[in-house]
C-alpha cells in the first residue's frame, strides 16, 4: 500500500514536471511591449556642384548649330620641296634676265639722268653675273633645270616689262625704281631663305655668298635711295606748274595795281585842284578818267 502510494506520487510529480517544461518561458517584463529601435538614418550626401549652362545662342536658338571650333582646324600650306643645284641654276638664270630686261628697257625710256645711269649699272652688273655663272656651271658639269620658282620669275619678268612700256616721262621712272626695290628684295629673300639652305655644291655658295649677294644688297640700297631722291611720281611737275601759276599771277596782280595808280594819277591831274589849283591846258577832266580806264585795263591783262 505504501509502495502504490509513493508510485502514484512519483507519477504526479513527472507528470507535473512535464508540464511544467513545456509552458513557455518567461519573457524580460522590460522588453514586454517596448518599440522596436529606430533604424539608422543614413548621412546626407551632397550632390556635386555643376556649372550653369550658358544661355542658348542666337543660332541654338533659330535651330541652327555652329560647327566646333576646337574640332575644325585649317589645312597648312604644303612644305616646298628643296631646290636642286640645277634648279637654282635655272633661278638665279630668270632673276638675272629680269633685271636685265626691265634695265634695258629704262636705257631707252628713262627721262631722268639717274635713273639711266642706275639702269647701265644694273646692266652691266647682271650680265657679269651670268658670265660668272655660265663658266661655273661649265665647270661643275650640270645644267639648269626648270622649277616653279623659275617658271614664275618669267613670267613676272613679262607682266613687267609690258606695264614700264605703257608708261612715259616721270611716271616710267618711278615705276621702274620701285620695280627694282621689289626685285632685289625678293631676290635677296629668296637666297637667304632658301638657295643658300638648299645648294648641295660648295662652289655654287660661294659664288652666291662671296659675289651674286652682296651686288644685290648694293642694287637694292641704291634703288631705295633712288627712290626717295625722286619722291612720289607726278610730284616734280606738279611743284613746277604750281611755282609758274603763282608766278603768273603776282605779274598780273602787280599790272592790276599799277594800272590803278595810273587811274588815281589821271584823275587827279584831270581835277581842278590838281596840282596847287593850276589846271594845265592838256588835261581835262574827262582826259584824266579815259587814263586811268587804260591804266586799270593793261593792269589787268
Amino acid at each position: 500500500m505504501v509502495v502504490s502510494r509513493n508510485v502514484l506520487v512519483l507519477a504526479f510529480g513527472l507528470a507535473l514536471g512535464a508540464g511544467c517544461s513545456n509552458q513557455p518561458a518567461a519573457s524580460d517584463p522590460s522588453t514586454v511591449n517596448a518599440p522596436p529601435p529606430p533604424a539608422p538614418t543614413p548621412a546626407p550626401t551632397t550632390p556635386p556642384e555643376t556649372a550653369p549652362a550658358p544661355p542658348p545662342s542666337a543660332d541654338a536658338q533659330a535651330g541652327t548649330t555652329q560647327p566646333d571650333a576646337t574640332t575644325s582646324t585649317t589645312p597648312s600650306a604644303p612644305a616646298e620641296a628643296p631646290l636642286t643645284d640645277e634648279q637654282i641654276v635655272a633661278v638665279l638664270d630668270a632673276a638675272n634676265k629680269k633685271e636685265i630686261d626691265e634695265a634695258q628697257l629704262a636705257q631707252t625710256k628713262a627721262k631722268n639722268k639717274d635713273v639711266k645711269a642706275y639702269a647701265r649699272v644694273i646692266v652691266q652688273h647682271h650680265n657679269d653675273a651670268k658670265a660668272k655663272q655660265a663658266k661655273l656651271v661649265k665647270k661643275l658639269g650640270i645644267a639648269a633645270a626648270e622649277s616653279d620658282k623659275s617658271k614664275q620669275l618669267a613670267t613676272d619678268t613679262q607682266q613687267a616689262v609690258e606695264q614700264l612700256k605703257a608708261l612715259q616721262g616721270a611716271d616710267f621712272d618711278q615705276q621702274f625704281v620701285q620695280i627694282m626695290v621689289k626685285d632685289h628684295q625678293t631676290t635677296l629673300d629668296l637666297i637667304d631663305r632658301r638657295i643658300l639652305q638648299d645648294a648641295k655644291n660648295a662652289d655654287l655658295k660661294a659664288l652666291l655668298e662671296k659675289d651674286l649677294r652682296p651686288t644685290i644688297e648694293k642694287h637694292l640700297k641704291d634703288a631705295e635711295a633712288l627712290a626717295q631722291k625722286l619722291g612720289p611720281a607726278g610730284a616734280t611737275g606738279a611743284m613746277g606748274a604750281g611755282a609758274q601759276g603763282a608766278a603768273s599771277g603776282g605779274q598780273h596782280a602787280a599790272g592790276a595795281q599799277s594800272g590803278h595808280q595810273a587811274g588815281q594819277t589821271g584823275v587827279t591831274a584831270g581835277s581842278p585842284g590838281g596840282q596847287g589849283g593850276v589846271q594845265p591846258p592838256a588835261a581835262t577832266p574827262a582826259a584824266g578818267a579815259g587814263a586811268g580806264m587804260k591804266g586799270a585795263s593793261a593792269g589787268t591783262k
